[in-house]
């Protein structure tokens, strides 16, 4: 029944009734004309049964709050004009399950729950690079209400100054506990400053280990390691970074290694600023110009595209120092060449836009020779594998494979690739080339496959292998002279006891030193590595997509010598890609929303966006 028209026959009930809902409520009477007060009331309003039994009015407030809220309404100001004795229709009315939350104390600051949300809330602004005042803006404050309605937000200086601290100190003392387990560190490191007024400095450095034969990757702000124990470092073909860890005594055990794609993205800048290829790329440039300024010839160009069934991609514009950008706006054009042409050929002056056919000879030529070394840069800039070990033939089939020259190459392209294949290899001194000959040879992937002097190679670990040990030896003993150097001094209770486990103690070192110096000996252990290295050649290949750490893991018991080799030398990026990252990240931290950030939450940000784990 509609809404606002009332039942006939319908009554109150019979007893006395306070509640002011029975106005909208009563029974029908029977043939006989008695009520029948049978416990389902009707309503007045719509004639649907409710069910009140023992006097209950509960359901019938309901059925008005949820169906009739006019009449509702209505129940609700006559009991707010009552005295104020009288009850009102709300307190009468269980509320609802929202209601029911919302009447509830919300969680205290120090509860577990809130303490929960804080480090959720917390995470969330360093993972994500998201600016701390965001807590404060009323889109997250809705959201929070609405998911969370008990949780009270705190402050933007809550987790400026207490929060994000906290989980900065803990992650802190967490990955210094971890880096402490590994033995040998490779780092990469650049240099940075920021815009804006500032103009801050920065310098990155992330350290690469291995823990259990995993690779671990972690950005620090300070680090306690032992710098006799930092193997390398990756950085630019910069001077300053150059002199600075070639230093003997500075970094006495670090050997320096230029960033490949670094000396890649030189190599090939140089070829690119041959005469007639740089002509061809500006030619290019201002084509792509062209359209960028000009909606009409977007358009036109996505209609062309669309006739002439070719893929709808837009044209690209290069970032002139990277080589990567510029091969990619060349492939581009190519790809949309007869579009391009089809738009131009239509709009009256602007033909001169187009480059000539020389040019896109020459920048066919230039591309030929780019695709195939696009590939290296981005595999070998992860983090999760192992770099420098695939260098040497990365590089070895770069020289001699795709920058080989051939006979039906055209003048342009030998010219080409004889300026890059001179450059790359004048990147690489002797010895860097003996390290990376090294590292190639204790990954069973390659092994001496493409050592220049396989025999120098051998002689090389085996005398690296030989030094570790002897290392190991040395720290071993050199540790326990410590431990027991810092024992208390034994009572006199006790005196007779401690002397004697003292001499057992004298006598047993003596022992195992003659042990040693016996079996240790510089013939003899070379004689155990030589055996090793004879043992891994013999063993075949494993295949390049297998990890191999992995390997070394299951083969450390077999080849304890060769395998400290790997341990320390398998954990060199080849690139110092990670650092970059680094301040790529700082570049979205130091945003204009919060371009006044001191250096040292930066530093934290940072930190705790590199560190935190997914």
């Amino acid at each position: 029944m509609a809404e606002g028209g009332t039942l006939p026959m319908i009554h109150p009930p019979s007893k006395r009734v306070k509640s002011e809902v029975w106005k909208y409520f009563g029974f029908q009477k029977n043939a006989e004309g008695m009520l029948v007060e049978d416990g389902f009331p009707l309503c007045k309003t719509c004639g649907r049964r409710v069910a009140t039994k023992h006097g209950n009015t509960f359901n019938m407030f309901a059925h008005l709050r949820d169906n009739h809220p006019i009449q509702f309404r209505d129940i609700k100001s006559s009991h707010a004009s009552s005295s104020a004795g009288s009850s009102s229709a709300e307190a009468i009315v269980q509320p609802t399950v929202k209601e029911a939350f919302q009447r509830q104390a919300s969680y205290g600051p120090s509860s577990h729950r809130a303490k929960e949300i804080h480090h959720a809330i917390s995470y969330y602004i360093a993972k994500d690079m998201i600016p701390i005042h965001t807590v404060a803006k009323p889109g997250f404050q809705k959201l929070m209400k609405t998911t969370v309605p008990l949780y009270k937000i705190p402050s933007e200086k809550f987790f400026s100054k207490t929060e994000l601290p906290k989980m900065y100190n803990s992650l802190k003392e967490e990955i210094g506990k971890r880096i402490a387990r590994g033995k040998w560190y490779a780092a990469t490191t650049d240099l940075w400053t920021s815009s804006g007024g500032s103009g801050h400095p920065y310098i990155s450095f992330t350290i690469h280990y291995l823990l259990d034969w995993k690779l671990q990757s972690n950005c620090l702000e300070t680090w306690g390691i032992n710098k006799e124990h930092l193997v390398s470092v990756t950085t630019d073909n910069a001077t300053n970074m150059k002199k600075a860890f070639e230093s003997a005594t500075t970094f006495p055990c670090c050997k320096w290694f230029g960033c490949f794609g670094h000396n890649l993205n030189l190599a090939i800048s140089k070829a690119l600023k041959n005469q007639r290829v740089d002509t061809a790329i500006r030619a290019c440039r201002h084509l792509v110009q062209g359209f960028s300024r000009s909606w009409k010839r977007r358009r036109e160009l996505r209609n062309k595209q669309e006739a002439l069934n070719i893929p709808q991609r837009s044209l690209i514009n290069d970032v002139v120092t990277r080589w990567g950008s510029t091969q990619k706006m060349l492939q581009r054009f190519i790809e949309q060449q007869q579009a391009v042409c089809a738009v131009l050929a239509t709009e009256r002056g602007a033909w001169h836009l187009m480059p000539k056919d020389a040019d896109i000879a020459v920048i066919e030529q230039v591309l030929k020779i780019l695709e195939p070394l696009s590939a290296f840069t981005d595999a070998l800039a992860s983090e999760s594998r192992v770099n420098l070990s695939a260098l040497k033939p990365v590089l070895s089939h770069i020289i001699s494979d795709i920058l080989d020259v051939k006979n039906e190459d055209s003048a342009l392209t030998k010219d080409l690739k004889r300026l890059m294949k001179s450059d790359l290899e004048s990147r690489y001194t002797d010895d860097a080339k003996k390290v990376m000959d090294l590292i190639s040879f204790v990954d069973p992937r390659f092994k001496g496959s493409f050592s220049e002097d396989l025999e120098a190679t051998v002689n090389f670990c085996t005398e690296e292998a030989s030094k570790l040990t002897f290392q190991t030896v040395s720290e071993g003993l050199a540790q326990t002279e410590q431990t027991s150097t810092a024992s208390p001094t034994p009572t006199s209770e006790n005196q007779r006891q401690s002397l004697a486990t003292l001499l057992n103690k004298i006598t047993s070192t003596r022992q195992q030193r003659a042990e040693e110096g016996e079996h240790s000996s510089t013939l003899s252990l070379n004689s155990k590595i030589e055996a090793e290295v004879k043992v891994y050649i013999s063993v075949p290949v494993i295949k390049s997509e297998t990890e191999p750490l992995q390997w070394w893991s299951l083969h450390t018991e077999e080849l304890p010598h060769l395998a400290a080799v790997a341990q320390k030398f398998l954990c060199i990026p080849a690139t110092s890609v990670p650092s970059e990252r680094v301040f790529s990240a700082s570049g979205h931290i130091l945003s204009p929303l919060r371009a006044k950030l001191k250096p040292e939450k930066v530093n934290m940000l940072t930190f705790l966006h590199f560190n935190l784990e997914d």
